[in-house]
């Protein structure tokens, strides 16, 4: 029986990986910075990038995560994080490529990398109305491993130009659960829809707008915009979840964020309307 975690030091690890598997990874540079050196640590207890102690707990993580991710994540995700995996073929929406850097739920702004909580958030949660299921069951420390092994994926990790601070997600407004209170801003918000969105996801919200047909993502596959009255949305079913939606929009797909065209007031406007096409 495979047992939950497993426990490697450095001088294991030739028999677990085999001697060059352990030369290419010290080569790595999305792990590792460069001659295969860790990347430097941060905060005061930080350990020199040289360090063979700093050298030996990437390697650990990078271990434990690698293990976790063929566990949990290879058969729709792929050996290399391409999102090729076995099952992917038979899935209509394709498993997340690790490679390109890209992830569509986040809190940071359009086109930069999600923070370790955005991550954390997806995998605890899943997406609804794909095969991304729920791993709430993992304990923090195995989803913060698997993160780990997730950044050894792509070199955008290494980009700075790439790192941003996440948006502040606000309060909900105390009109927006008040029918009475709310019934201006919900019109307010109608308007700026058709504006904004129907384009792409209807008048109705139903995902059938005039542009819908034609929508590709950056991995070149057709993409058919949210069925806004749905149930349950991909980013989550709370307000809050949507507002981050609508603020930061989703990497590698048309769904731009609207955090530097609208305000505050506007984005919770847009989200109440949105919540009431659900509830019709």
């Amino acid at each position: 029986m495979v047992p939950q975690q497993i426990h490697l030091s450095v001088s294991q690890v030739p028999a677990a990986l085999g001697l060059m598997a352990v030369l290419n990874l010290l080569a790595c540079p999305a792990l590792f910075g460069q001659a295969g050196l860790p990347a430097a640590g941060t905060g005061a207890g930080a350990v020199s990038p040289t360090s063979p102690e700093e050298s030996r707990r990437e390697l650990h993580l990078y271990l434990k995560g690698r293990y976790l991710y063929q566990k949990h994540c290879i058969e729709c995700h792929g050996e290399t994080g391409r999102g090729n995996g076995p099952w992917a073929a038979e899935l209509e929406i394709k498993p997340r490529n690790f490679r390109t850097g890209l992830f569509k739920f986040r809190t940071t702004p359009y086109g930069m990398l999600p923070v370790e909580e955005d991550l954390r958030r997806t995998i605890r949660s899943g997406i609804s109305g794909t095969s991304m299921p729920v791993f709430a069951h993992l304990p923090d420390e195995e989803i913060g491993m698997i993160i780990h092994y997730l950044r050894s994926l792509s070199r955008s990790w290494r980009d700075a130009a790439l790192v941003a601070a996440p948006l502040k997600i606000p309060e909900v407004p105390g009109w927006f659960l008040s029918k009475e209170q709310s019934r201006q801003h919900v019109e307010n918000g109608r308007v700026r829809f058709a504006e904004l969105c129907a384009s792409c996801h209807g008048e109705a919200g139903k995902g059938d707008g005039p542009a819908a047909g034609a929508l590709i993502d950056v991995w070149e596959n057709p993409i058919v915009p949210a069925d806004l009255s749905a149930e349950h949305h991909k980013s989550g079913d709370s307000p809050r979840d949507l507002y981050r939606s609508v603020a930061t929009g989703l990497n590698g797909t048309p769904m731009v964020g609207f955090a530097g065209q609208l305000g505050e007031a506007e984005i919770w406007e847009l989200v109440a309307f949105i919540r009431q096409l659900g509830e019709s």
